[in-house]
């Protein structure tokens, strides 16, 4: 009989978990036995960072209980719908949490869904099974190719000193921690700049009355002003961005799927143009409104879509697209929760908080105490306004970096990227966003060729596959990992 297949999982949040998951229900279904070791510090399984325990409550799921998805891997027909919603009720979160309702759905904490995430992973992986999954508590800290007698596999090393072999590593790093832009990059390490908001504590510095810059006008922001107008900060808030932009509010109804934008390809020797596309979406929007429907539908069929369509463009549409129209895809992609919407909105009108469309320019910090805020030493500012010329300066007690994941350093941060890249078994994507993979979720080489063993799953895949951030755009990857490694 044929020892089970040796896996590893670097990382456990909502991309190692669904991997691991769909590989238990593989083994579930017959025919397959494996030895998975997933390696994550972190006590929960599928939480990450976005979804970890002890968050500030008022950082909500920007989709309802009702269609959140579920990293189990069970059907419609097994239950998999709305499990998250039914666990809701089941443990009375909804009248738990009643500021948690908006417009007649519920949008729970994000720290609730990681604790869903963990109770409902715990109890699939203690399941007796052919797949047994065990939870490394530790950092991996190098991986290496391995050559046997018995083919090729891997070493993982963790910061504890245990040495795992693999026959398959599967590489499933999320996010990289944000890194401060390389206009404030000399303020790293000052007092009261905050480089990464999401870390624990990363706001308790900041003081009530505070002149406080937040650098970054997304999701992001929108969580640190929930948490400072909820601690009863009283001082002016002010937002920065490229394009001022900032998330659209989740709409009351649930978005369908409409205009099919991948029909009618072009021709081989031909690629997809961002222009054509963006004029295609634009008439598909109008067209909606005339028959009824919200610009919602368009953005759905879009994100169902958006595999397809990103391999449609070419190397340079892609970094068009980057360059001219991301943020505005984030701005309409990344909703906020009606809860949190209102809240941006209602610090606008009441001139707590300000948006400000322009580029940073120079920053630099003076450590003596100044007259406003609580006394901390003063941040000097300049950006230059969006569409002008003249640079503006201003004075701040604080600045918050609310830019988004720092995906250009994460080769250079992650040390298992690190020794992987070293030994030529994986590159960056083109547009410096992660790890180049192929269709198949396959790492490629330093030469393009594809590792047959070695996975990546989940953010670090966007440049080469497209949107794979939220939990429903990386549960369909994750278990396509799991269901290509059962079937080697």
């Amino acid at each position: 009989m044929p020892r089970p297949l040796r896996i590893v999982i670097v990382g456990a949040g909502v991309s190692g978990s669904g991997v691991a998951a769909g590989l238990v229900r593989a083994g579930a279904a017959g025919g397959f036995s494996a030895e998975v070791e997933l390696v994550d510090p972190r006590p929960s399984f599928g939480a990450g960072l976005t979804y970890a325990a002890g968050g500030d409550p008022r950082h909500r799921v920007n989709v309802p209980s009702v269609r959140m998805a579920s990293v189990t891997g069970r059907t419609a027909a097994e239950g998999g719908e709305e499990d998250f919603h039914r666990w809701c009720l089941e443990r009375g979160v909804l009248e738990a949490d009643p500021a948690g309702w908006a417009d007649g759905l519920h949008y729970p904490a994000r720290s609730v869904f990681g604790r869903y995430l963990d109770e409902r992973l715990r109890a699939l992986f203690a399941a007796a099974g052919p797949v047994r999954v065990t939870h490394r508590r530790d950092r991996a800290v190098a991986a290496r190719r391995l050559e046997s007698a018995q083919g090729t596999g891997f070493v993982v090393e963790l910061a504890g000193g245990r040495v795992l072999e693999a026959d398959a590593l599967v590489l499933c790093t999320g996010n990289p921690r944000p890194e401060l832009p390389g206009v404030l990059a000399g303020l790293a390490g000052h007092r009261r700049v905050v480089a990464d908001p999401r870390a624990p504590g990363a706001l308790d510095p900041i003081g009530r009355t505070d002149r406080v810059l937040i650098v970054g006008t997304g999701l992001t922001m929108a969580d640190a002003v929930s948490t400072l107008i909820g601690r009863g900060h009283r001082g002016p808030l002010t937002a920065l961005s490229r394009h001022g932009l900032v998330p659209r509010s989740r709409p009351v109804g649930h978005a369908e799927s409409w205009t099919d934008f991948a029909a009618d390809p072009p021709a081989a020797d031909q690629s997809v143009r961002v222009r054509d596309l963006l004029r295609r979406v634009r008439a598909a929007v109008a067209d909606a409104g005339r028959q009824g429907r919200p610009w919602t539908d368009v953005l759905e069929s879009l994100r169902l879509q958006n595999a397809a369509l990103w391999a449609a463009l070419s190397i340079d549409e892609r970094r068009r697209f980057q360059r001219h129209l991301r943020p505005w895809w984030d701005a309409h992609r990344f909703q906020a929760a009606p809860q949190v919407a209102r809240l941006v909105a209602s610090t606008q009108a009441d001139g707590r908080l300000t948006l400000l469309a322009g580029r940073l320019v120079a920053a630099s910090a003076d450590d003596h105490p100044s007259g406003g805020g609580d006394g901390a030493g003063a941040l000097w500012v300049v950006h230059r306004p969006r569409g002008g010329e003249t640079l503006v300066g201003r004075t701040y007690d604080a600045l918050v970096n609310c830019t988004g994941a720092g995906h250009g350093a994460s080769f250079r941060r992650n040390p298992v990227l690190t020794t992987l890249a070293g030994q030529g078994l994986i590159r960056p994507d083109p547009l410096g966003m992660g790890v180049e993979v192929d269709g198949r979720h396959r790492a490629l080489d330093a030469g393009g060729r594809p590792v047959s063993t070695l996975f990546v799953v989940g953010p670090a895949t966007r440049g080469s596959l497209g949107e794979v951030v939220g939990a429903s755009e990386i549960v369909p990857h994750a278990l396509a990992v799991a269901e290509a490694l059962a079937a080697s």
